[in-house]
């Protein structure tokens, strides 16, 4: 299975359209339709958007189906406060999780910028010569 296709299970899940989903994460109007028909990949920047604005979208599960779709769940409670420990230590467990998820998709991206200077500095070379 794909990452759109991943996506689109959670979308459908959440009831989220395609077209709410790219205007919610600032994306091209079309942009999942276009993956959706192989056109091209998701990248990086895409993936990053989605995973800020859908944080309880587990980047794992999107990327490579491992784990659970869903990062938490959110507490059943009349004033939302966490219950007992085990929940606190869930929670905190859950937010560290997050941050490791967005420090290796922050280091991908920085990876693709890297790849990116570096044959935009051999073009110029090629064009000094």
């Amino acid at each position: 299975m794909r990452i759109i296709d991943r996506l689109y299970q959670y979308m459908k899940l959440k009831n989220i359209s395609a077209h709410s989903l790219e205007r919610s994460c600032e994306i091209a109007n079309g942009y999942l339709k276009k993956q959706w028909k192989g056109k091209g990949t998701i990248g990086t920047e895409i993936l990053e958007k989605i995973v800020n604005r859908y944080v309880d979208l587990s980047l794992l599960w999107l990327i490579t189906g491992e784990g659970n779709m869903l990062q938490y769940e959110q507490p059943v409670s009349s004033n939302l406060e966490l219950q007992d420990e085990e929940k606190i230590y869930q929670s905190a467990d859950t937010v560290i999780r997050l941050l490791r998820d967005k420090v290796k998709l922050l280091e991908h991206t920085v990876a693709d910028k890297e790849k990116i200077i570096a044959l935009l500095e051999r073009q110029i070379n090629q064009k000094g010569k």
